[in-house]
């Protein structure tokens, strides 16, 4: 009878389930018919027979059912518990004022399950329990605890198909998982609850099965110390490195990290350490229970309080490092960054899925130029946001790819370097380019620092001895927090304007100061770590530089084509040249290649830069220390060629000249043009013998300026532009440097084209008037003029050398140099200062005919014999007479200074009358002979000797072989004669009719009489008489030809006054 009862209720309960539940059964759906051939003996289509079915088999069958026919069961088994249909079906069987005694009545959905079942205990009516009983066996095991994620969820669960059934426990585990999977596309007040049952889950890893059941054995292997239920089981895995963990594991951690992502309080290690942190400030109004709060959120929040001085508990900073590294790891967990970057990462980064590899190659492309390959601003700022949140700057062990790219060179160079406040990462930066960084590391400092770079915020350090000085001055933010776009790129090239003011008032902090000389220095290494710079010229380095990736190549390609960019781009490469040249830290190349030259030759400098290290690498640039290593000279040598560009690039030079520059170089663009200005007007003043308007010190600069450009002819555009065609012809084998090219130019003046010839005219003509910028002088005698003319003043310090020349000891480099520059000067008039200071009335009183009616080459030469005409007829002044006689001792003692002889007589030089090293006179005396023994047989050869033995007669010092033998019969017979006109002469003359000359002087003048005989009758005609008076007067023969001309002017007198009186007669008897 009790089991006929029993077989009666179990129908009424299927019955009135069967009323209760929805029209179609679980079998009915056509994604469930696999559920029909499993369970195809049922008495009855009912939904409760179905799930007891279902419930009844092996768990490992169930898992093969389709996602679709789980959500229909799902949908099933939700719509059972619900509210109406519960209330509904217990109102029918249950004694409705046993249930009215329970206090049930809910709104919540599922509540009212929950509410009869826990109050089970108080109903004593069998039936009733029993129904109660099998409801709960076929509802979720978990409806406890889920009615409100239920009433909050159902529409999401419908819509995202996340209807799950878990066959071994018929709980919301797989329905959790598959929304947190989806989380971002869950509705607000589902996403609360999800995250309210990833909390539970997360105080106890057995709590969320899969991520237990995943994690049990990397639980037992690294992480046995932490119970279950500590909280720490999850942070001790997810300090794992991922190699280590497995596959299945990382996927449940990577949820789990997600979800905290979404929401930091299920992280129980963030929670717990940072609790007391959040309360202090306004982060404790962000955590209201009614509010969810994105991980992201409170990192910044808690980094706002750090960066305003608020101390943060030492379990708070590790935390916060490790969730910052979390973020910084896998970018799925920033959902600005999966939306935002979406197109770049399947176009650029498929397959970088893990370890922040997707985020470094995301900033990898952040910083091509090439705008079809450059990531959209949606990414760059979804980017630029991580690097905020993660705070990367400050912890490099935030960046897992930076941390594993550089933790070798953390161990080799910065070991003893505290972790924490961004020090760490100065260390690296300073290191870029020395021997222990690696091209990965590297790398992938570059990368991070591309975006720290462009938020002054983001250098702690900088951030923190600049903030007053920042928002003082550049209206800086007050607010570290603040995530809306600022001026932050342009904050620190607006410090750096303020960091030298003289102005007391808007002078910045000393530490201030520090942190803009550190973070210039390390950002000068990339045009991509200056932002200033780098968004500006896009389209100039795309244009220009696109094959320029090595470090700093970038920038020097800007510098090298700055007459071709964009105003903008021209603007701000100018702004950081000038920074480079009062600043050499600022220039990579410098400071990469030359640091030990530095070191050695620029110690002082080092101390206090203000252009000073750039100045001693030029000077000492020639160097063997600096010859050794070519590289440092080279990076010299690339910024003289920037330098040259505009003057403003040369730090002291623009500081001392700009004023003059400015006044009397308004038309002048580049430096080269300003040097060249400004040299000429200190020239001419020099010339024309007035005070100049220069001042000392920027004619100091000038001259350092134009030695560097006698130095290279790459140094001086114009001259290399007129004179290229010239070098290719006749310098082509000319290495530059030394000012080989320059001397190259000059040893073929007589060739060189009309402009290039006139360039030339003026780089000698400043350098005869200036000696110090005669780079080959200087550098080439640089050991002799130590040695005889230690105390000489450089400007003149050629006449020095000449006199010291023939000096024993006397370098041969040094001699040649100095012959060819004696040379230069006797050859063009205009190259002799001396000359021109001692001669200048008398070129005017007696050479103007000469310089109106000659021009160009023929000029020099007509002006210099001119001279020597009016040296050899006694009329010049005192002075000038004087400069002749040395300029004419010099060339007779060495023929090699007379160019004329040398043109002239180059058949004879080549085959009389060779040429040696050692002249001391012979070469003349050798023509001298020839001329007398009439061996010369080119014509203008004869002239030019016998013009040169007629110019000897005039002054005996002009004839060092004549003066040397007779030097003690002039000291004894000729001490009062005064010099000049041929007085010495006479007097030796006069001394010799009286025997009283020593046998060798005797000899020697009586040689000398006969080579002015016979000079003078190869010697041109006169051109006038008065010419020819003062050739007569001058000549040896001079008595003969007075006796002829008295003899002839007697004979035309007796003859004159016979015809007279013949011619009287004549007339008288004619007249008779």
């Amino acid at each position: 009878m009790s089991a006929l009862r029993r077989l009666c209720f179990v129908g009424l309960l299927t019955a009135v389930l069967a009323s209760a539940a929805p029209s179609r059964t679980i079998i009915d759906d056509p994604a469930c018919a696999e559920v029909k051939v499993i369970c195809n003996n049922l008495s009855e289509n009912d939904d409760i027979l179905i799930l007891e079915c279902l419930q009844s088999l092996n768990p490992t069958r169930l898992t093969g059912l389709k996602l679709e026919c789980q959500h229909v069961i799902w949908n099933h088994t939700s719509s059972l518990i619900s509210n109406s249909k519960v209330r509904d079906f217990l109102n029918r069987y249950c004694p409705s004022t046993l249930l009215g005694d329970l206090n049930c009545d809910s709104s919540s959905e599922g509540e009212y399950l929950k509410c009869v079942v826990n109050s089970k205990d108080r109903i004593d009516d069998s039936t009733c329990n029993s129904v109660i009983g099998r409801l709960v066996n076929v509802a979720f095991q978990d409806f406890r605890w889920i009615s409100s994620f239920l009433d909050h969820c159902k529409l999401d669960i419908d819509q995202l198909h996340c209807g799950r059934i878990d066959p071994s426990s018929w709980n919301q585990f797989e329905t959790i998982k598959c929304l947190q999977n989806n989380i971002l596309n869950v509705q607000d007040d589902c996403r609360r609850e999800v995250f309210r049952l990833s909390e539970l889950q997360a105080e106890n890893i057995k709590t969320d099965r899969q991520l237990y059941m995943a994690c049990v054995e990397d639980h037992r292997r690294y992480c046995q110390q932490f119970p279950a239920g500590s909280g720490r089981v999850f942070t001790c895995l997810m300090e794992q490195p991922q190699e280590r963990i497995t596959t299945e594991c990382h996927k449940q951690l990577l949820k789990r990290q997600k979800l905290i992502s979404q929401d930091y309080r299920i992280s129980k290690g963030l929670m717990k350490a940072c609790r007391d942190d959040i309360k202090k400030t306004h982060c404790k109004k962000q955590t209201s229970s009614d509010k969810i709060i994105r991980l992201a959120q409170v990192l910044l929040c808690l980094e706002n309080m750090s960066k305003n001085g608020t101390k943060i508990e030492p379990g708070c900073e590790a935390e916060l490092v490790e969730h910052r590294r979390m973020l910084m790891e896998d970018f799925s967990l920033s959902p600005e960054i999966v939306d935002g970057c979406s197109e770049e990462i399947r176009t650029y980064c498929a397959g970088f899925e893990t370890g922040g590899k997707t985020i470094h190659c995301l900033m990898d492309h952040a910083r091509f130029k090439n705008v079809n390959k450059r990531l959209r601003d949606t990414c760059l700022r979804a980017l630029e946001t991580l690097v905020k949140e993660t705070d990367a700057g400050e912890d490099w062990r935030v960046d897992p790819v930076l941390h594993q790219a550089c933790y070798p060179v953390v161990k080799s160079v910065c070991r003893d370097v505290k972790g924490g406040d961004a020090r760490v990462m100065s260390c690296l930066m300073d290191n870029i380019g020395a021997d222990h960084m690696t091209e990965e590391c590297e790398d992938a400092l570059i990368q991070i620092q591309y975006f720290i770079g462009r938020d002054f915020k983001l250098d702690p350090k900088l951030y923190r001895s600049c903030r007053d000085d920042a928002i003082k001055h550049c209206r800086a933010s007050s607010n570290w927090e603040e995530t809306q776009p600022s001026n932050d790129p342009q904050i620190l090239p607006c410090l750096y304007r303020y960091a030298y003011q003289e102005d007391e008032s808007l002078k910045i902090k000393p530490a201030c100061l520090q942190q803009i000389q550190r973070v210039m220095r390390q950002r000068a290494i990339s045009v991509d770590l200056q932002p200033e710079i780098e968004e500006v010229c896009l389209d100039d380095l795309a244009l220009f530089c696109f094959d320029k990736t090595k470090r700093g190549e970038e920038m020097f390609c800007l510098q090298k084509q700055l007459e071709q960019l964009k105003e903008d781009c021209r603007k701000a490469v100018e702004l950081f040249t000038e920074a480079e040249a009062q600043h050499a830290e600022l220039n990579p190349y410098i400071m990469q290649n030359c640091r030990k030259e530095m070191e050695t030759l620029c110690s002082a400098e080092l101390k206090n830069d203000e252009g000073d290290i750039m100045e001693c690498l030029i000077s000492h640039k020639n160097d063997p220390v600096v010859k050794a290593n070519q590289a440092c000279r080279v990076s010299i040598e690339h910024f003289q060629i920037i330098s040259i560009k505009d003057y403003r690039f040369t730090y002291k030079f623009k500081m001392t000249c700009k004023s003059f520059a400015m006044r009397f170089c308004k038309k002048a663009k580049t430096k080269s043009e300003v040097v060249t200005c400004l040299s000429e007007k200190v020239t001419n003043d020099t010339v024309s013998g007035m005070k100049s308007a220069i001042s000392k010190e920027c004619r100091q600069q000038l001259k350092a300026q134009l030695l560097q450009q006698r130095e290279n002819i790459d140094f001086d555009p114009t001259l290399k532009r007129v004179c290229s065609p010239d070098i290719t012809k006749y310098c082509p084998h000319v290495e530059q440097g030394n000012a080989q090219v320059l001397e190259c130019l000059q040893t073929v003046r007589d060739k060189l084209s009309p402009l290039c010839e006139q360039e030339v005219f003026k780089v000698k003509r400043q350098e005869v008037y200036d000696n110090s910028i005669d780079y080959a002088l200087i550098t080439m005698c640089a050991d002799a003029i130590e040695q005889f003319c230690a105390h000489h003043d450089r400007e003149t310090i050629l006449d020095c050398l000449k006199v010291n020349k023939d000096q024993k000891g006397f370098s041969k480099k040094c001699r040649s140099i100095v012959i060819h520059r004696m040379i230069e000067q006797n050859s063009n008039y205009q190259l002799n200062p001396s000359l021109q200071e001692n001669c200048k009335m008398d070129i005017n009183k007696f050479c103007s005919n000469v310089i109106n009616t000659n021009h160009g080459k023929d000029l020099n030469e007509a002006v210099f014999k001119c001279l020597k005409g009016s040296f050899k007829k006694g009329v010049l002044s005192h002075k000038c007479e004087n400069e002749m006689v040395s300029m004419l001792r010099e060339q007779a003692l060495d023929v090699s200074l007379n160019p004329l002889i040398r043109v002239v007589c180059k058949n004879e030089l080549e085959t009389i009358c060779k040429l040696s090293d050692e002249d001391s006179g012979k070469t003349e005396e050798c023509l001298k002979n020839a001329l007398l023994e009439n061996r010369i047989m080119t014509p203008v050869c004869k002239v030019e000797v016998a013009n040169m033995i007629e110019e000897s007669q005039a002054d005996i010092h002009v004839d060092p072989l004549l003066q040397q033998v007779c030097a003690l019969d002039l000291l004894k017979f000729c001490k009062d004669v005064p010099q000049g006109n041929g007085r010495h002469i006479k007097c030796l003359r006069i001394s010799m009719d009286n025997h009283q000359l020593s046998p060798e002087c005797g000899e020697m003048l009586t040689k000398r009489l006969r080579m002015y005989e016979n000079a003078a009758l190869v010697a041109p005609p006169p051109g006038d008489f008065h010419e020819l008076y003062h050739q007569v007067v001058a000549s040896p023969a001079k008595h003969y030809f007075f006796l002829m001309f008295l003899m002839m002017f007697g004979s035309i007198f007796v003859v004159g006054i016979l015809f007279g009186r013949a011619f009287r007669r004549q007339m008288t008897l004619k007249n008779k």
